[in-house]
C-alpha cells in the first residue's frame, strides 16, 4: 500500500520546507517537493499543524521484557519514538546461560514471559512473533554477559573467564549486536577492573562497535570515572564511547560539570568520538537496594531479600539507615515499586509521606522481594539539565520502558511516557531550531550507532516516521499519573504501520 504524507517536512538533516513523502509497505520510495497523490497514492495524509519527521529514536531504553509484555509500545509511540536501543546498563536479555538464567528470570518476573532463549537471534524472533510496535537494537550487557560465564557472585575473573567472556561477545556482535553497555554500579560489573574493560572494549575495536557506560559513579567520583572510561578507551583503540544518563548527581557535585565537560572535549578533540544520552527530567530511578551499605551494595537483590529473612538482620540493617539517612534524604527518595501490598498505595510518593519509619519501611520492602523494589531519587540541577542538553552531541535516551496505557507496572518513572516530547519541548524552548532538534532525536542517533536505513527521510529507508505539532508538544506525564500520553504527537507510523 502507497501512503503520501503532505505537509512541513523535516528530513532530520535540513530545516522545515513543504514536501511530500510517498511509503510503500514498509519504505520510503520518494520525497519530493510535489507528488501527485492521486496517482502516486493509494491513501493521502496532509499535515496542516505539524512537522513530518523520521521516527525518534531512543538511544537508551530498558524494554527487553516490557516489549514482550506489552508489545503495542503505547508509551514510547505515544511519545513519538519509532526505534529503541536496548540493553543499556550492563543489562541486556542475551547471552543467557545455565549461570544467570535463574537471576534473570526472578529480575524480570513481573513480566509474566519465561526466558525461553538464550541468544540474541533467539530474542529477536520472540519480538517478531509478538509483532513488537517498535524497531528495536540492542547492545549486550557486560553484568549479563559476565553472569553467563562467571554468575553474579564472583569478583575476580580468571584467563579462561575473560576469554569466554570475550568469545561469547564476539558471538553477540555477529549476530546483531551494536555493542556493549556496562553498568558499573550494579553487581557484578562493580567487580570488573579496568583491565577486564580494555580486554571487552579491544573486541569492540576490531569490529568498530559502541561502548556505552553506566559510570561507577556519577557523583563523589565522577571525574575518576570519566577518566577510567576514556583511558580504556584510548588504550583499547575503541573509537566510540556513550556516557548513559549523563548528569551530576546530588548538590554537592553540580559545580564538577565545568570539569566534566572539559574532560569530555579534551578526550573528544583527541579524537574520540563520545557522546552522551540524557533524560529530560531530575530525578533518576534505580533499585531500592543501592542504599544498603556494605557488603549488601554487591549482592544480588534475590539474594538480599533472602538475608533479610532472618530478624536480627532486618534490625541490623534498619539501625544503619537510621544512623546513615537524614530527613532530607528521606524527602528526596520516592517509592516507585515494591511488592508489599500495604506500600502500592503509596507508590509515587516520599518515604518521609508513607505512614512509618522511613528505614523501616525500606527494609520491610526489601525483605518482601528486592528485585522489584524501586526508588526515583531527586538530586540534579535544572541549569545542568539544559546546559548538558544544549551540546549538539547530546541525545535523548529516555532510560524507561515500553509500556501500555493500562500497564500493571506502576513503577514506571514518567520518563517512560513523556520523555521524547519533553525532550524537544526543552530543546524548542531554549530556541533550538526545529531543524536541528529533530536532528537530535532522529539522524544523530541513527549515525552514531551506524543503524541502517534509519534517522532520515530518504528514499530506500524503513517507512518510520513521527507527526508532531512543534506548538504543542510536551508531557504532563508525572510520578502520580505516569501512563500519560504526551501532548502533541500527531502520528507515528513504524514500518510503514500508521498509528494515530
Amino acid at each position: 500500500m502507497k501512503i503520501l504524507f503532505k505537509g512541513f517536512v523535516c528530513d532530520g538533516i535540513s530545516e522545515p520546507s513543504r514536501q511530500a513523502v510517498l511509503i510503500e509497505n514498509d519504505k520510503i520510495i520518494a520525497v519530493e517537493k510535489d507528488i501527485s497523490g492521486s496517482s502516486a497514492a493509494d491513501r493521502t495524509i496532509t499535515v496542516k499543524n505539524g512537522i513530518i519527521a523520521p521516527g525518534f529514536i531512543d538511544c537508551h531504553g530498558h524494554s527487553e521484557l516490557s516489549l514482550l509484555d506489552a508489545p503495542d509500545a503505547t508509551s514510547k509511540r505515544l511519545q513519538g519514538f519509532t526505534t529503541e536501543i536496548i540493553g543499556n546498563c550492563g543489562l541486556s536479555a542475551f547471552p543467557v546461560t545455565g549461570c544467570n538464567r535463574k537471576h534473570l528470570s526472578e529480575l524480570y518476573q513481573n513480566y509474566h514471559t519465561a526466558l525461553s532463549w538464550s541468544t540474541l537471534p533467539e530474542y529477536q524472533q520472540l519480538l517478531k512473533e509478538r509483532q513488537a510496535g517498535l524497531r528495536v537494537y540492542s547492545l549486550c550487557g557486560h553484568n549479563t554477559l559476565r553472569a553467563a560465564i562467571a554468575g553474579y557472585e564472583k569478583e575476580r575473573l580468571d584467563v579462561d573467564e575473560i576469554t569466554a567472556m570475550k568469545t561469547l561477545l564476539q558471538s553477540s556482535l555477529d549476530t546483531g549486536a551494536l555493542g556493549m553497555s556496562t553498568g558499573l554500579l550494579y553487581v557484578p560489573g562493580c567487580f570488573s577492573d579496568p583491565a577486564e574493560i580494555i580486554s571487552l572494549m579491544q573486541i569492540l575495536a576490531a569490529n568498530d562497535r559502541v561502548y556505552a557506560t553506566h559510570l561507577r559513579s556519577e557523583g563523589g567520583e565522577l571525574l575518576e570515572s570519566l577518566t577510567e572510561t576514556f583511558e580504556c578507551a584510548v588504550e583499547a583503540g575503541l573509537k566510540r564511547v556513550l556516557i548513559s544518563h549523563f548528569k551530576t548527581a546530588r548538590p554537592e557535585n553540580w559545580h564538577k560539570l565545568d570539569a566534566a565537560l572539559e574532560l569530555i572535549n579534551r578526550y573528544r578533540h583527541a579524537g574520540l568520538d563520545i557522546h552522551l544520552d540524557r533524560y529530560p527530567y531530575l530525578e533518576s530511578q534505580t533499585m531500592l537496594s543501592v542504599i544498603l551499605p556494605p557488603p549488601y551494595d554487591t549482592m544480588r537483590d534475590a539474594a538480599i531479600t533472602a538475608e533479610l529473612k532472618d530478624e536480627s538482620v532486618r534490625d541490623h540493617l534498619t539501625g544503619i539507615l537510621r544512623a546513615q539517612k537524614t530527613p532530607q534524604d528521606w524527602q528526596r527518595l520516592r517509592l516507585t515499586g515494591a511488592r508489599n501490598s500495604e506500600f502500592l498505595p503509596f507508590l509515587g510518593k516520599h518515604f518521609h509521606e508513607i505512614p512509618g519509619d522511613p528505614a523501616e519501611n525500606c527494609i520491610k520492602i526489601l525483605a518482601a522481594d528486592a528485585t522489584c523494589a524501586t526508588i526515583s531519587a531527586a538530586g540534579m540541577s535544572e541549569s545542568n539539565l539544559q546546559r548538558i542538553m544544549a551540546l549538539d552531541f547530546c541525545m535523548c535516551g529516555s532510560d524507561g520502558y515500553a509500556l501500555s496505557l493500562d500497564s500493571v507496572h506502576t513503577n514506571a518513572h514518567p520518563r517512560s511516557f513523556g520523555s521524547a516530547a519533553k525532550f524537544m519541548r526543552k530543546l524548542l524552548d531554549s530556541n533550538c531550531q526545529i531543524g536541528q532538534a529533530v536532528r537530535r532525536m532522529t539522524a544523530l542517533p541513527a549515525e552514531f550507532f551506524r543503524l541502517p536505513a534509519s534517522g532520515k527521510l530518504r528514499p530506500g529507508n524503513h517507512a518510520d516516521l513521527t507527526v508532531f505539532d512543534p506548538e504543542t508538544i510536551d508531557s504532563k506525564a508525572d510520578f502520580t499519573s505516569v501512563c500519560r500520553p504526551a501532548d502533541g504527537i500527531l502520528m507515528t507510523v513504524v514500518n510503514g504501520m500508521v498509528n494515530g
